[in-house]
């Protein structure tokens, strides 16, 4: 396995790593992607599972939102795990978790044993994401964190297309339960690739496990003066985008087929908001080479604005309809992606893991409510169009929140997001915290 090249920093910290560890970050990637199948994969099985058990859609509403509480339950703890046992061996642990759960809930027989192990297998996927960024961006340059943190984020976005074109065909073919049979699959498969390809970031560079690790891994270096006031903007535009856009990755196939739909083709909806995510990721990733992060989102979050309102007033057009959700899907997900690569600019490298997993914690937390609020809307008998309008409130607020991160970041004592700054690189927190980036350099 090629590793990255390790030098001196100019404080004697912790080496540096000047060349980029690709099987490190086409594993983390990869882990990502099972990570962004799984956790729609519900979702997508909905108008199927409905008919099977004879249930109205709305009783799905727990274990769509027990999905998302595990998962910010996961995105809570991972950064004292990774803390305490490294970034390699929560990865691990977490693909073993989600990969039982996801293969038991094939054979789930109600409403509560769905929920339980929805719950579980959250809980593992909600680990993956935040551990393989903090692996990511430790065992690679510095300068590059942001665009790393935006790639590896991006398998959430490839996972829920892969999950939108494979759930069609196997849902029609082989029922519901196949959906999460082949995520198990997968996962499986992938799971001794880890084990003998991604090292243990510790042992590269020479972070070891103690007090120093477990006190840059607490949540309260969140609210360092610093960074305090970007860490509640950043919660806060989390929280928004997030649960608007788990309305439509949870409720879009049920939606779609009052637009005539069938149950068959309404896994089209996932893959619609899969494709624009991917290209979401793709601009996120070209403009974090030339633009602060909080400017590009301010600008992906308009275009979900302007793409949920087109979808609100669009007729039976299936071709159209599903063109224009996959423009709510680049504006919302270049979000949900965004908010972990600003979490990685803002924050010191040894508290990475823990600034992520908070920030995509309150994410999560949105989440939860925003399945139940589309499952409210749908059981109240409120149109499509109607949804969607309400839908565009959440997302006006996040707008005004990323805005302000943004004035704050021109403002902030620390402030070097973004190349037209330091080349990248992030100052929060002065040389104290610094010592303990392994980089040499936040």
């Amino acid at each position: 396995m090629s590793g990255p090249t390790l030098n001196s920093s100019p404080n004697n910290s912790a080496p540096a790593v000047d060349r980029p560890n690709w099987p490190v970050l086409i594993l983390a990637f990869i882990a990502v992607v099972l990570d962004g199948y799984d956790t729609i994969a519900l979702g997508l099985s909905v108008p199927a599972l409905k008919e099977d058990w004879g249930v109205p859609a709305s009783h799905f509403t727990p274990a769509l939102s027990l999905t998302s509480l595990g998962v910010a339950l996961g995105y809570i703890a991972v950064g004292r795990l990774t803390a305490r046992f490294g970034c390699r061996h929560v990865i691990l642990a977490a693909v073993v978790v989600f990969t039982i759960g996801s293969l038991l809930t094939a054979w789930a027989g109600n409403i509560v044993e769905l929920s339980v192990l929805r719950l579980i297998t959250g809980f593992g996927l909600g680990a993956v994401m935040p551990a393989a960024v903090a692996q990511a961006t430790a065992l690679n340059p510095a300068r590059h964190r942001q665009s790393i943190a935006v790639f590896v984020t991006m398998g959430i976005s490839m996972g829920a297309l892969i999950a939108g074109l494979l759930g069609t065909r196997l849902v029609s073919a082989y029922g519901w339960p196949s959906v999460f049979v082949a995520g198990a699959i997968a996962s499986a498969a992938l799971f001794p690739f880890l084990w003998v390809w991604l090292p243990d970031e510790r042992k590269l560079t020479g972070v070891t496990p103690g007090s120093q690790a477990r006190h840059h891994a607490a949540v309260a270096r969140l609210f360092d003066p610093e960074v305090r006031g970007r860490t509640m903007l950043l919660w806060g535009f989390a929280f928004m985008v997030f649960s608007v856009f788990y309305i439509f990755s949870s409720w879009l196939p049920t939606l779609l087929t009052s637009y005539g739909f069938s149950t068959g083709l309404a896994p089209l909806g996932s893959a619609a908001l899969g494709v624009g995510s991917i290209v979401g990721a793709g601009v996120l990733i070209l403009g974090a080479t030339r633009y602060r992060m909080s400017s590009i989102l301010a600008g992906t979050t308009v275009a979900a604005i302007v793409f949920l309102i087109l979808s609100a007033f669009l007729g039976a057009d299936r071709a159209l309809l599903l063109l224009v959700f996959g423009g709510v899907g680049l504006g919302l997900q270049a979000g949900m992606i965004g908010q972990a690569a600003v979490a990685v600019s803002i924050y010191p490298q040894a508290t990475a893991a823990t600034g992520v997993g908070w920030a995509s914690s309150m994410g999560r937390l949105g989440s939860v409510v925003g399945p139940i609020v589309g499952g409210a809307l749908i059981g109240l008998g409120l149109s499509t169009s109607a949804i969607v309008l309400i839908a565009c409130a959440p997302v006006a607020v996040a707008l005004a929140l990323v805005l302000l991160l943004r004035r704050t970041e021109s403002k902030g004592p620390g402030d070097a997001v973004g190349p037209a700054s330091t080349g990248g690189r992030n100052t929060v927190g002065g040389p104290a915290m610094n010592n303990q980036v392994i980089s040499g350099q936040a």
